[in-house]
């Protein structure tokens, strides 16, 4: 073993293949005073074996996944060893432990709950671990591995640990690791601006034909609408995974991408890494290109990913397609993704980790769907430079985002449980370095059948009340992520499908989306911020405000430097009328809806009828907005106004671009450094930075702690301005 001091507050430890258990605790100080242990290092060898396809014969069978060809017969037979790694650790004092990734179950802290790391349908692993006193341990390997706690420590359970690292973070602040951390695996790569509009999803949209209708729809109801996503089964019937459209109902793809774009909508098409018959299957057959035993792509293989990449762009990206859907990304789950009950958790991961490991390194595991995705990201920016790569998958890791990848939470229900659990896993995703994450708005499952992960409440869909008003408040959450994605199955999606326009539930979806878009300036700034400073979108108390704020805030969470959300998660007959929210202490803050001023390091409840939830701007806070657009192509200026909030002094940096390609990385943008002086009433926007000069008018509102509001109109020219109010 091999230590390595990176950073004063970075450590590495370094195991090579053969190494032995440690002879001593190893041992991480702040100053004087330790805060970790490596206690021990205890390694067992063990056999990995391959699958043998032989003569075996093929079937086609659906699952609830797809349609996957099973093959019969195979025999295993050792190709190596590898080893199992038990690594245990102990810690002084009594922090919240987080991190660990995307799981099901809305755990807020690791300190007394076993987790499993390997990819599932609603699992995104991430050996992270971090600690509200100020440290975080990185286990940098890519097998499958458990995470067990104990009292005053933790163990990481490694199955096939050949060369890994254990990187020590501390002492620090949580921001401080967290930004470290993701710079480690690079910085996040800036999506489109139209990314961070609408995305219109469902299971399933079965023509061009109706794709453009219901985009049209839209329209007509002047919704904000940027994106329009095809599901499956775009193929012809019984190829499943090939990436040549079905040519009666997809009959010309680059037509229906120009009348889309003609609309200021642009298109994602799902591609799967499995196939049963076709062209595409036939190309991989016939190069020897699956995983052993499967009809999987080998994502490991770089012939493999050229491949890959060469089917979807001769279809769908030289059709004009401006995003893929990576689905089933991980790519094994069928032997847990069946049945009527729910596995005990040890039992699930066993299922999943041992039909994975025959068909793949175990060592490389849970790197499949980085692999694929970044694979696809690489060949996306050599082919198409103009075009950022957006790759939408439910499997990845924190080096996602360095590849223009949004991660989603997978196939959830839809009940109020899991809505919550939602809140504090979209939570502990962005703590684990998952920087554009996402979730099925509405939930994938609405309805119950007898499959353990098919039980939803709502069986009559967007025509029962109470799954309208569930609707609407995970829509009102999907608009404060990163990526606002509406997706799933048994329902219809679209916004008139939960009432006519005077309907309440159809108002408050079409008031979320103008808040949306209105928001757009200032969530597409908080993405470049995002890239510089590798602090993510999402920010728990705990990084936005210190340890002393984290357990009593749960449930909300920063979006960016000025705003504070809450989700509401109880029904209004259970008490959703009203939400309890406790608002940092520090400064005065601003209810957006209301109006209504608090001082922060008190408990407040706030009205939350259906069509508000709490909304908070922080002093000192400036709020760059745009004007009323149905798409993002709309947005004429950086910004149209801002809205600052007195009571301390502010900083914001408002950031534009051409909206597309990848000429900010060559300095084409539009950076205006932004400050308020609380004492002097007197914002300054300065000099622009970068290659784009910027002209535009502004209305500039400034709220004042006594509820009063004072307007001017301004003019921003590249030299920088200054507005002082009386």
């Amino acid at each position: 073993m091999e230590r390595i001091t990176v950073s004063p507050v970075l450590t590495e430890l370094r195991f090579g293949a053969e190494e032995d258990q440690l002879q001593s605790p190893i041992i991480f100080s702040a100053g004087s005073t330790p805060f970790l242990r490596l206690e021990s290092s205890v390694f067992t060898p063990c056999p990995v074996f391959r699958t043998d396809d032989g003569e075996t014969a093929a079937e086609t069978v659906m699952t609830a996944n797809g349609e996957v060809t099973v093959k019969a017969g195979g025999t295993l037979r050792p190709v190596r060893m590898t080893r199992r790694a038990e690594l245990t650790f102990s810690y002084s004092g009594h922090p919240l432990l987080t991190g660990l990734g995307q799981h099901e179950y809305g755990i807020e802290d690791y300190a007394a709950r076993t987790e499993y790391l390997y990819p599932h349908n609603m699992k995104i692993p991430v050996p992270f671990l971090l600690a509200s006193d100020g440290w975080g341990v990185w286990i940098r390997a890519d097998c499958a591995m458990r995470y067990e706690p104990f009292a005053s420590g933790f163990r990481f359970v490694l199955e096939a640990a050949d060369k890994f690292s254990i990187f020590v973070f501390g002492p620090d602040t949580c921001a401080g690791i967290l930004k470290t951390f993701i710079r480690m695996n690079g910085a996040p790569r800036m999506l489109p601006r139209w990314v961070f509009g609408y995305l219109q999803s469902k299971e399933r949209y079965h023509s061009s034909e109706e794709l453009l209708d219901t985009v049209h729809r839209f329209r007509e109801l002047s919704l904000p609408l940027d994106c329009i996503v095809l599901d499956w089964l775009s193929w012809e019937e019984g190829c499943w995974g090939d990436k040549k459209p079905d040519p009666v109902r997809f009959p010309d793809i680059r037509a229906l991408t120009d009348e889309l774009h003609s609309a200021g909508v642009r298109l994602m098409v799902s591609v799967w890494p499995n196939m049963t018959k076709g062209h595409d299957c036939d190309e991989f057959a016939s190069r020897g290109m699956f995983l052993p035993g499967t009809q999987i792509y080998d994502a490991f293989s770089e012939d493999a990913r050229d491949l890959y990449w060469k089917q979807c762009r001769r279809y769908w990206m030289d059709g004009g397609t401006d995003a893929l859907w990576c689905d089933s990304s991980e790519p094994i789950i069928d032997p847990d993704w069946c049945g009527n009950e729910l596995r005990p958790e040890d039992e699930r991961c066993r299922l999943l980790t041992s039909a994975s490991s025959v068909c793949m390194d175990p060592a490389r595991m849970n790197a499949y769907g980085s692999v694929h995705t970044s694979g696809i990201s690489a060949r996306w920016l050599n082919d198409y430079p103009d075009k950022r790569p957006v790759i939408l998958s439910r499997s990845g890791g924190p080096d996602s985002a360095a590849s223009g990848v949004i991660l989603w939470s997978g196939d959830i229900c839809a009940r109020w449980d899991v809505l919550r659990a939602q809140v504090a896993e979209g939570i502990r995703a962005a703590e684990s370095g998952l920087v554009y994450w996402t979730l099925d708005i509405g939930a994938f499952f609405v309805g119950r059948n007898d499959q353990w992960f098919w039980r939803g409440d709502y069986p009559q869909g967007a025509d029962d009340p109470g799954y309208r008003e569930l609707y609407v408040r995970w829509f009102q959450y999907g608009a404060m992520l990163p990526v606002f994605r509406s997706h799933g199955t048994d329902t219809p999606r679209e916004p008139w499908r939960f009432g006519d326009e005077s309907s309440l539930a159809f108002r408050s979806l079409k008031e979320t989306l103008a808040l949306r878009y209105r928001l757009l300036p200032y969530i597409y700034s908080t993405a470049w911020q995002c890239r510089q400073d590798c602090l993510p979108m999402v920010r728990s108390m705990l990084i936005a405000c210190g340890s002393t704020n984290a357990a009593r805030c749960r449930g909300s969470y920063m979006f960016g430097d000025a705003l504070l959300v809450h989700p509401v998660t109880a029904p209004l007959s259970e008490g959703g009328n009203k939400t309890d929210v406790e608002l940092p202490e520090g400064c005065l803050w601003y209810d957006l809806f209301s109006r209504q001023i608090y001082k922060g390091g008190r408990r407040v409840a706030i009205d939350t009828p259906l069509d508000r939830f709490p909304l908070f701007a922080a002093a000192g806070s400036i709020l760059p907005l745009a004007d009323p657009v149905l798409c993002t192509d709309e947005l004429s200026a950086p910004a149209d106004r801002l809205e600052i909030f007195a009571g301390r002094d502010g900083s914001f940096t408002l950031y534009a671009d051409k909206g597309n390609g990848n000429g900010y990385m060559r300095g084409e943008y539009c950076l205006i450094p932004i400050t308020w002086n609380d004492d002097e009433k007197l914002l300054r926007m300065d000099a622009s930075e970068g290659g784009m000069r910027c002209v535009f008018p502004l209305k500039i509102v400034l709220h004042l702690p006594d509820g009063t509001i004072e307007e001017q109109s301004a003019r921003y020219v590249p030299e920088g301005m200054t507005v002082r109010f009386d």
